[in-house]
């Protein structure tokens, strides 16, 4: 049985008559009408009452032509499926990384490794800016202090550490996000430093020592200040910035400590002039979430690269061992 048979099966059955079928069909009446006969012999019964060129389901007829329509349906959803996929799939994907940006490199190299036609679009905008781009996924982190004194949902988000969306729940925050990676944010001092050595390390260890810092354009240089004043430490900043790449390297220069994420700033791997230390009074996580806001296209293309960086930050969590 063919799709071409039950397509012409069902011409006649609708139609009534062989020959008016046979012209909506634009095909010789009698190769419609051996089609009609090598069906009923393949199913081993017939399918119409015939009265010369006129035909009438009979009910082994009136069964097939019930599961006819139902496939027809079922091609149609098909080819409406893969012209969709197919319109969609090359589209750009506009992603806004507010976190990782240190991976991001690599990212793109692997994904385009994988997907060489894909087309992103990046976003790195700043954390305070008035107007945000559009885009279908964002990465963004979420910090837990494990304070309860902190604030009332004991969970700051970048976006509402900067006035956006002050008062809104933590729960209808994150209820289109998807959690990536968890790591924790760490002291970051300098190997030939003394308080690399200290078998443990609090607060007030770093009063007299320098340190470097993202400042409060950035949703961690924000969320640190935030701690400080709970605990009423005042750091002695010598330098900041609103970027990771530029605190990153002055933390190669050994004049100053800092707060670095664990795992997405790579410290271990890049920087080995530093060692990274919990201090015991000081301790937080953030996690890394990817968000699909209502606006986004959900398209094919942005469900791939979601489902692709999903894994790739699956997969930097087993190579750490953390």
């Amino acid at each position: 049985m063919t799709l071409k048979q039950l397509q012409y099966f069902k011409k006649a059955a609708e139609a009534k008559n062989i020959t008016q079928a046979a012209d909506e069909l634009f095909i010789a009446q009698p190769a419609l009408s051996k089609s009609i006969i090598d069906l009923e012999k393949e199913l081993g019964v017939a399918l119409f009452d015939r009265n010369g060129k006129k035909v009438a389901l009979n009910h082994n007829g009136e069964i097939l032509y019930k599961y006819a329509q139902k496939i027809q349906f079922t091609m149609t959803d098909l080819e409406n499926e893969l012209l969709e996929y197919n319109k969609n799939k090359s589209a750009a994907v506009r992603i806004s990384f507010r976190v990782a940006s240190r991976l991001l490199p690599d990212i793109l190299k692997t994904y385009y490794q994988l997907h060489p036609d894909a087309a992103l679009i990046l976003y790195q905008v700043n954390q305070i800016a008035k107007t945000q781009p559009d885009y279908d996924l964002e990465l963004d982190a979420v910090y837990d202090c494990n304070d309860k004194k902190l604030s009332r949902d004991n969970l700051i988000i970048g976006k509402t550490l900067n006035g956006q969306k002050t008062g809104s729940s933590v729960t209808d925050t994150l209820k289109n996000k998807k959690k990536l990676l968890e790591e924790r944010i760490l002291l970051a001092v300098p190997s030939n430093c003394d308080l690399a050595e200290k078998d443990k390390l609090y607060l007030e260890d770093l009063k007299s020592y320098s340190c470097c810092l993202l400042n409060e354009y950035s949703s961690l240089g924000k969320m640190l200040r935030i701690r400080f004043r709970e605990h009423s430490f005042s750091p002695s900043i010598i330098f900041e910035s609103d970027n990771p790449h530029v605190i990153r390297d002055f933390l190669r220069l050994d004049l100053s400590y800092s707060f670095v994420p664990e795992l997405t700033w790579q410290c271990r791997q890049h920087h080995p002039n530093l060692v990274l230390r919990e201090v015991e009074d000081f301790s937080f996580t953030r996690s890394i979430y990817l968000d699909s806001p209502e606006h986004g296209t959900n398209s094919p293309a942005s469900r791939q690269f979601a489902d692709f960086i999903a894994d790739y930050f699956r997969k930097l969590d087993e190579r750490t061992g953390l």
